[in-house]
């Protein structure tokens, strides 16, 4: 058996390792190349603008149909041939303007003899007269005379109504419609002849939810839109509906709006905003907000610096959110550019508003 010597082997192996250990040493003793200093990073661009306050509304919507102050459909109360009529279609008309004449003929002939038996009992009860002073005749047929002239007065008051009714007034004043029917036509009771509206003052009747009963107050300002003419109308409340419809829920409200010059109709679909209450108060945009669950932070711009706030919100409305507190007018709140920033940042307002 020969044997193996492994002696020179593991002593060569010794000094090598003695060498790479000292040479690590060396280099771990030598100072490290110094690095680079970093560059400073450049204020982030934002947009930022000066709050301020303004009046801010609270309001209620609905929808709502107008109606004229007065209206009635213009008919006869008898059967008749109609004589004429004395009114255009669309005429402005009077109270009392006579607008349609029915045939009459025969009782203006009854009130003729109607009145002609009264002259003859005035002119018997005045010869009796004389005659009572005389002590010439008898007191009862004086006060049968007398009957029979209180008699002749009834019938002609009665004889004067059935007259009245065969002319058919205006009840107030308005604006007629078109005609329906024309002279010689037989007029049924009921039958629309025309319709008269009062044009100058308009009611306006709409609905709100019952919750906000506590809203509505007679006077009320509100602001009634017509897409129709694009315009908007201001009115008030006049009236208020003692009860609460039980399947709308709702509760019927009726303002009146001036028309002094006639644009609005009759059936028109109005939309209607109630202003419930007005205050100052500062509105932002909604893109300078952050929300976290139940928690609504904005930015500021603070000595050049970014700073988080927490604030609490009232109402909205497009693109806009009322704060109620945590702003305050003149501070200067960063509405484009919130997505990287951090609390202290440097950041560089650009375009401001």
């Amino acid at each position: 058996m020969f044997g193996v010597d492994y002696s020179h082997s593991f002593k060569s192996i010794l000094s090598y390792s003695s060498v790479c250990l000292l040479s690590l040493s060396i280099l771990a003793c030598q100072p490290a190349p110094e690095a680079a200093a970093p560059k400073g990073r450049p204020p982030t661009p934002v947009k930022v603008q000066a709050l301020k306050t303004e009046l801010i509304q609270t309001r209620l919507q609905a929808l709502g149909s107008l109606l004229a102050r007065e209206s009635v459909d213009i008919s006869s109360s008898v059967t008749e041939k109609i004589q004429s009529l004395h009114f255009d279609d669309g005429q402005t008309v009077k109270s009392g303007d006579l607008l349609v004449t029915l045939e009459q003929a025969e009782e203006a002939a009854q009130l003729k003899s109607a009145r002609a038996d009264l002259a003859e009992h005035e002119r018997e009860l005045q010869r009796l007269k004389g005659l009572l002073a005389k002590q010439s005749a008898a007191q009862t047929e004086y006060d049968q005379r007398q009957t029979s002239k209180l008699r002749a007065e009834s019938k002609i008051a009665e004889i004067s109504a059935l007259l009245n009714e065969r002319s058919i007034r205006a009840p107030f004043s308005g604006v007629v419609g078109l005609r329906e029917l024309s002279p010689g036509a037989l007029l049924s009771p009921g039958t629309r002849i025309t319709s008269l509206d009062d044009l100058s003052v308009m009611r306006l009747d709409f609905y709100i939810p019952s919750l906000n009963i506590k809203a509505l107050a007679l006077g009320q300002e509100i602001i009634a839109r017509s897409d129709a003419l694009n315009e908007d109308f201001s009115g008030h409340i006049s009236a208020i509906d003692s009860r609460i419809d039980p399947i709308k829920r709702s509760l019927k409200v009726r303002a009146l709006i001036p028309n002094a010059d006639g644009h609005l109709k009759p059936g028109m679909l109005m939309q209607v905003v109630l202003i419930t209450s007005e205050r100052e108060g500062i509105l932002i945009p909604e893109s300078a907000l952050l929300s976290e669950q139940l928690h609504h932070y904005v930015w500021l711009l603070s000595d050049g610096k970014a700073e988080q706030r927490q604030v609490e919100l009232g109402v909205r409305k497009p693109g806009f959110v009322e704060v109620r507190s945590g702003l305050s007018a003149g501070e200067q709140l960063i509405y484009e550019g919130i997505g990287n920033l951090q609390a202290g940042m440097a950041v560089a307002p650009q375009g401001n508003k």
